[in-house]
């Protein structure tokens, strides 16, 4: 056996969960050497040495050339030479076949922290610019290639932001076991310094009042103040010495200060700042220091409430480098709102979009076009919001974030335009040599996507009726084939009939022409209307203290007036699963409408499901430099899991005791809340959500559930697909998600993940597709796409965030399709639901028709309203 194969058996071996003593239905036939990914695959087969011509593809500049169908880009050198449609090949250059495929700029991150180990927070101290990042970069970081996978070139590594003054960054590229860490270095970059504001530098969220100045954001503040008086002090010391030395005088020179010396370069213009915020007041307070100290803010990073202060932001000059759509995770995010970069760049700001994130910045491509969904900007400058605006506000655009000659030759190729989550890349080059290469090029996911041709709807006015008819539209009825025109009539909060017929002549018609009506979506991982902000415990009630708690119900603690319900109603979620989520036996989940005045009214099934988080059976793989973990934290797992099968089989002989007791053979047993909330789930009833995610606690879950005659379910299920036949033979359904998550593995395919659903609806287990997410369970329809953009079909995709959901759930007669007599859950689009460009224009639950109004939508209006009147009046 050759060694690659030999290594690669025994890589399939440990991480398919190969033990001594597991049963022999576990099974490892489902992982092979192909699933295992080394950095032998993770070598690109396609080698140019910076010498290329990608020809035939469809070349999205970004710059003066604009979008050229059936384009060339020749590289030479590293560097872009020449761009055009009929460019040939010199003599030595590699040719690589762009036939239907898009070619555009290399991603830029602008907020990133990968290929750092250690050296994130400087925490100590609330003024550290002397801390270098660069010193701590990593060259063998893993997620520097599962970046370039996702079509980025470029990233600022950033210090953290548990400073005022925090640490210098490293602008660097994505060169996969470089050398050394000056390799990845971007040459000529300028030097940047991190600056934070708010929560973190002040330490709300570190458990206690932080006992370190400063604990306010005026002490924020003062801070900075009071760093930049010394410095000027400092700079004032070194320019007399100057003098002095510069008229013949020999004095001592001053004490040299690293510290000073960085705030020295920073009021010079030598060293940028890059500043973490979020509230709108905090922006103009750090805008206020720079231009008293002489100098400007080139990135206000984050920046949730710079809409509120667009003008002001772009009067100063500071980019803005924001999230797309994140929010609610503490409270100063919970005035964020998608529309946020829209309004900034309305405002004439320069707006990036940037991830925090290694998983994140895998997608940066589909964050693009949130910024055409949510405000609409146009198709190019949304993509500039990922490559040439955080390449000027990082001082690199001469060399890179738009295809020019002249450009170092960094790119991304896309087997769709970038702007659809079904298209995926497929191709990374940098500096002309390809760093990242998918087998399979081809498979041309996005054919005919155009965002730019997309049609614009507002939400519709639809009056209160106990009878409507949508006319004219395409409808899906995702269990039957879809009609290209047709009608759909609900009556009385049902549906009466789908069609082509005429509409009965006492409904109000809806002119569905040039729309498309789908099932309600339906998620079924979240905790919606139990939690508003992450960081706020006074606003959750998702997770209680202690172990075992079977008798909680979600149901008790729903808040229908949470401001989560129509932000993900707004994108066409009308049903989601509210779960439990602390210790082993979490409680019960409910399935609930996302409509409703009082928690009742929410309810679809209630209690749903038993929730447990199902301990892992064996430890992870550490990286073999990092320390084990301590016994003591296996010990720990090996006692959960014999208190949760002793409690579990105390609930079995009780549900005995308690038929022993029917038929008069004995006396009832005491009342116990928990053990009698176990009845239903024991007599199979109802189903058992297992969250787990290994493979080996997967099997381990089936067959605990086996042992006690639960209904299983297994959510989250990140390496399902190990084991997707021992789930399919055991008739086991899969709530997958989030999709949006790194491999658990360092082994694992950087996309199994996104492939998941695949795998397992090729073995022919019954599937779901969930986001693991409350603030941003609006996003259910773009990790389904996700999961098509890697080899579901799209119609599957479809499915599994609507029927087959509703299969697993048992609830598939009321909703999760569009049939007559079922629950008239109901949603009309522009188009596919799955695109991120689509407008959701009316959702109807239960026949009603819902408000697409949320706060972010009242906030978007509401500085919208401020641009237009200084517009108007010319202040």
């Amino acid at each position: 056996m050759e060694l690659r194969s030999f290594i690669g058996f025994l890589l399939t071996l440990i991480l398919a969960g190969a033990s001594v003593g597991l049963p022999q239905d576990s099974t490892l036939s489902d992982v092979t050497d192909a699933d295992v990914e080394t950095d032998a695959d993770r070598a690109p087969k396609t080698r140019t040495g910076g010498n290329a011509l990608i020809r035939n593809a469809t070349v999205i500049t970004v710059g003066p050339a604009g979008t050229i169908a059936g384009g060339s880009v020749l590289v030479r050198d590293g560097k872009i030479a020449a761009l055009g449609r009929d460019l040939e090949a010199p003599a030595g250059v590699t040719v690589i076949d762009g036939t239907g495929l898009y070619v555009m700029p290399g991603i830029i991150d602008c907020h990133s922290h990968i290929a750092n180990e250690g050296g994130l927070n400087e925490s100590t101290q609330v003024v550290t610019p002397e801390v270098l990042v660069r010193d701590t970069l990593r060259p063998d970081d893993l997620s520097i290639w599962r970046a370039a996978a996702g079509g980025v070139t470029a990233a600022n590594v950033l210090h953290g932001s548990a400073n005022a003054i925090g640490g210098q960054n490293a602008v660097i590229k994505m060169r996969y076991r470089a050398p050394s860490p000056s390799a990845l270095l971007f040459e000529g970059a300028p030097l940047g310094v991190k600056f934070a504001l708010g929560e973190n530098p002040k330490q709300s969220n570190w458990g206690r009042r932080g006992n370190r100045f400063p604990n306010t954001r005026s002490g924020v503040e003062a801070a900075m103040r009071r760093a930049f008086t010394e410095a000027q002090e400092y700079r004032r010391v070194w320019a007399e010495y100057g003098t002095k030395r510069a008229a013949g005088e020999n004095p001592l020179p001053p004490r040299r200060d690293l510290r000073l010396e960085a705030l020295v370069g920073i009021m010079a213009g030598d060293i940028r700042v890059h500043c973490h915020c979020y509230r709108a007041d905090e922006i103009l307070m750090v805008m206020k220091v720079a231009e008293d100290f002489g100098f400007r803010i080139a990135t206000l990073q984050h920046v949730l409430e710079g809409y509120k202060v667009a003008p002001e932001i772009a009067a100063h000059g500071a980019g803005a480098s924001s999230f797309s759509d994140w929010w609610a995770y503490k409270i100063e995010a919970y005035d964020a709102t998608p529309y946020s970069p829209a309004l900034m760049h309305e405002a004439g700001v320069n707006v990036s979009l940037n991830s925090d994130s290694g998983e994140l910045m895998r997608h940066l491509y589909v964050e693009a076009a949130k910024a055409v969904k949510y405000g609409g900007v146009p198709e190019i400058e949304a993509l500039k919001m990922i490559t040439l605006n955080p390449a000027r506000q990082l001082g690199i655009a001469a060399r890179a974030g738009s295809i020019e000659p002249g450009k170092d030759a960094d790119l991304a190729l896309f087997n769709g335009h970038p702007l659809s989550p079904y298209s995926r890349c497929v191709m990374t080059l940098i500096d002309g040599e390809v760093v990242f290469e998918r087998p399979d090029v081809s498979n041309h996911a996005t054919a005919g996507f155009d965002p730019a041709q997309r049609v614009r709807r507002a939400p519709m006015e639809i009056p209160r009726s106990g009878v409507y008819a949508i006319q004219e539209a395409a409808i899906f009825p995702v269990s039957g084939p879809p009609l290209p025109r047709g009608t759909l009539v609900i009556r009385d909060g049902r549906i009466e009939s789908v069609g082509d017929g005429p509409p009965p002549q006492d409904a109000t018609i809806i002119n569905g022409a040039g729309l498309s009506v789908y099932p309600g979506l339906i998620d079924t991982g979240t905790s919606i209307a139990l939690t508003e902000i992450g960081s706020v415990y006074g606003t959750r009630d998702e997770a209680e203290i202690g172990f075992i708690q079977p008798d909680l119900k979600a149901s008790t603690a729903l808040n229908p007036h949470s401001e989560l319900v129509p932000v993900a109603r707004a994108n066409g979620l009308t049903t989601v699963v509210s779960s439990l989520e602390g210790g082993l036996i979490c409680g019960q989940a409910t399935l609930i409408h996302l409509a409703g005045w009082v928690p009742n009214e929410m309810l679809v099934r209630d209690p749903l499901a038993l929730v447990v988080n199902f301990p892992p059976v064996r430890k992870p793989e550490k990286d073999p430099e990092e320390k084990p973990p301590a016994e003591e934290k296996k010990e720990k797992e090996d006692t959960r899991l014999k208190e949760l099968r002793e409690f579990v089989g105390a609930a079995k002989r009780f549900v005995a005791r308690l038929d022993e007791a029917k038929k008069g053979a004995m006396k009832p047993p005491e009342r116990d809340l928990l053990l009698e909330a176990m009845e239903p789930y024991l007599r199979g009833e109802r189903p058992v959500m297992f969250n787990a995610n290994a493979a080996d606690d997967i099997r381990a879950a089936v067959q605990f559930a086996e042992e006690f005659g639960l209904k299983p379910v297994i959510a989250g299920g990140a390496q399902a697909w190990k084991v997707a036949r021992f789930l399919a033979e055991k008739k086991v359904p899969v709530l997958v998600g989030s999709v949006f998550e790194l491999p658990p593995d360092k082994y694992d395919p950087y996309d199994s993940p996104y492939a998941n659903a695949a795998r397992l609806w090729k073995a022919g287990v019954k599937f779901g597709i969930r986001t693991g997410d409350s603030s941003n369970a609006r996003n259910l329809p773009y990790q389904a796409a996700m999961a098509a953009a890697h080899g579901l079909p799209r119609e599957e995709a479809l499915k599994a965030i609507t029927l087959y959901p509703a299969q697993i759930l048992g609830v598939a007669d009321q909703i999760g399709s569009l049939q007559p007599g079922m629950r008239a859950d109901v949603i009309l689009t522009t188009g596919d639901p799955l695109e991120v460009v689509t407008d959701v224009v009316a959702v109807f639950i239960d026949g009603r028709p819902q408000s697409l109004e949320t706060r972010h939508t009242r906030l978007y209006e509401k500085f919208r309203g401020r641009l237009q009147e200084l517009k108007e009046t010319g202040r």
